[in-house]
């Protein structure tokens, strides 16, 4: 539906159709620890019915906080919207992670409002304190209210992969790779979005 509405790729980034980009591990963060992170991405919105496939570009910025010991929540912007976050850790070993992902956006522009929210899961592998691996489940719920009138939803499910590399003791850069399809609905496509981008991490 997002894809119809606004047309062109770029313009659809910049409506606030918002991402399904995550950046994250199951390895969170200290209490009292933060973390910043900028990203770029691209993407294509993949419309089944009209056999469209429109390209997107995602500029994102965020920041995250260690509320407890194994829970720390983030606030991220993207183009016309913003996305709140909860990651709770539920396993950790030496050597593996895994936590449960929560989220929530909301974009508005001139012509609409989108509002989405997801839940997931991530499990992440660490092969040293350099580097690691994750992959991820998502499920996300969408809600679209054109200027003009009406309302239409949409569930897309899917998943994603990353990794995370600690290039410094504070810096990291953490290239994802996030695949979904529509399972209900038209928001924010009737069939699959595919995104590609990658963050910069900073702890303090």
């Amino acid at each position: 539906m997002c894809s119809r509405s606004l047309g062109l790729g770029l313009a659809l980034a910049l409506a606030g159709c918002g991402s399904v980009t995550s950046y994250q591990s199951a390895d969170t963060l200290p209490r009292g620890h933060w973390q910043a992170m900028a990203a770029l991405g691209t993407g294509v919105y993949s419309d089944t019915p009209q056999e469209t496939r429109t390209p997107t570009a995602t500029g994102e910025l965020g920041v995250r906080v260690g509320i407890a010991g194994d829970t720390d929540v983030g606030l991220k912007l993207f183009a016309l919207g913003i996305e709140a976050s909860i990651r709770h850790r539920v396993l950790h070993t030496s050597t593996w992670s895994l936590a449960l992902l929560g989220a929530t956006s909301y974009g508005k522009t001139d012509t609409m409002i989108l509002g989405q929210a997801r839940l997931g899961g991530v499990a992440t592998r660490r092969y040293s304190p350099a580097f690691s691996l994750s992959t991820g489940l998502a499920s996300t719920g969408s809600l679209f209210v054109p200027a003009g009138g009406g309302t239409a939803t949409g569930v897309l499910v899917g998943a994603y992969g990353s990794l995370d590399w600690r290039f410094t003791a504070r810096w990291h850069l953490v290239p994802e790779l996030s695949l979904h399809r529509t399972v209900h609905g038209d928001v924010p496509v009737d069939g699959a979005v595919a995104q590609l981008g990658v963050a910069i991490l900073r702890d303090f």
